[in-house]
């Protein structure tokens, strides 16, 4: 009988371990928001989700439970009232984008968005918004001048990444300013690097990748340009990351000028640390086709998404590949209505895409091999 009870002992032990360590996903199912357009999802510290886009004429954000509920809704700010342009060419408008949302220990939230806004004559500025953990704003900055469509978090504050290099500090004062630009070159995507800087990818004279490295106060330390034939045409880096060797892998398009009307493809180039190219890949589809951005990487393998087809073309899909260091693509798959997808290690992907019969459904989806399925 002893001997009996122990092994049921150990097997109820063992069994009630082995089930809380099956991996589960934190957020679950899908929801569907009254939102007409969605431009950031981020993850909160408790696994959730903060939603921000556009309901009506307000700008609004909507925070999550774990399964998707809506714990709040806020659309009252100040900066948030939008106006549309009503009287053709000229007449006045106002707009604001969040790009980046990051979560502060005390569960506040440091908001950063792009303002477009005038009537002939357009101007941007960037806006920092910090807001408590339940949606109430603390405080407001704004930068004029200033149109940001990324923004990097470093250890001493923020990098603004737009029509300038801008770093501020914890406190949102501002530390330097850089011109990343110049007649011949427009820069795209930013990411962090090992070293402590930055490393900026876009095109080159519209027809050449460009690759600049900049130490962390924004200084450049090389440059590099790419282009795959003599007839090279809007060719582009949309998106950088660096490898654990130091090197870098950039995904964008090829065109090629020698054919008319010219063509444009994807392409992924991978270079050594200094920026040499170890390797070149071009693919394309049945319509003019480019790679948009990383979405996640792990290890040496990224999910990548890319476009086929021009957004005034109403057949545009969106593509998503997995793909290895090497360049090999590992898997692939066309969608129709994708409008964001983003990542969290912790909770996998959200995808968002059209919700019937109105508003924007995001859906959970744990596995990476789902995403293909």
């Amino acid at each position: 009988m002893k001997i009996k009870l122990i092994v049921v002992v150990l097997f109820v032990f063992a069994a009630g371990c082995k089930k809380n360590v099956e991996p589960r996903p934190l957020l679950n199912g899908t929801a569907t928001f009254q939102l007409e357009r969605i431009d950031n999802i981020s993850f909160t510290n408790d696994n959730s989700l903060l939603i921000s886009g556009v309901s009506g004429d307000n700008y609004t954000l909507i925070k999550t439970d774990i399964n998707l509920n809506v714990a709040w809704t806020k659309n009252g700010y100040d900066w948030g009232k939008l106006i549309r342009a009503s009287g053709g060419w000229g007449s006045a408008f106002y707009s604001i984008k969040i790009v980046k949302v990051f979560q502060r220990a005390d569960g506040s939230y440091v908001c950063f968005g792009s303002i477009s806004e005038g009537g002939d004559v357009v101007f941007s500025s960037a806006l920092v918004i910090v807001l408590d953990k339940n949606g109430k704003q603390i405080n407001k900055y704004r930068f004029d001048d200033l149109a940001v469509s990324n923004v990097l978090k470093t250890g001493d504050g923020y990098i603004l990444f737009g029509n300038q290099l801008v770093k501020l500090d914890n406190n949102f004062n501002k530390l330097w300013t850089k011109n990343i630009f110049s007649n011949a070159n427009s820069v795209v995507s930013i990411a962090n690097i090992i070293e402590g800087g930055f490393v900026v990818t876009g095109s080159y004279n519209f027809d050449q990748v460009y690759l600049a490295k900049l130490d962390a106060n924004g200084n450049q330390v090389f440059t590099q340009t790419y282009k795959h034939n003599d007839y090279p045409f809007e060719e582009a880096g949309f998106d950088i990351t660096q490898l654990p060797d130091g090197g870098f892998l950039m995904v964008g398009r090829a065109g090629d000028g020698s054919s008319y009307p010219p063509i444009i493809n994807c392409q992924i180039i991978r270079t050594d640390a200094k920026g040499d190219t170890s390797w070149t890949k071009r693919f394309g589809y049945s319509a003019d086709s480019w790679l948009d951005r990383f979405v996640s990487e792990n290890q040496n393998e990224f999910v990548v998404q890319g476009s086929i087809g021009f957004a005034t073309d109403s057949l545009q899909k969106r593509v998503l590949l997995k793909i290895n260091s090497g360049g090999e693509i590992l898997k692939s798959k066309t969608l129709d209505n994708l409008l964001l997808l983003v990542y969290s290690p912790l909770t996998g992907y959200v995808k968002a895409e059209p919700g019937a019969p109105h508003g924007i459904k995001l859906s959970v989806i744990y596995r990476e091999d789902d995403l293909f399925n």
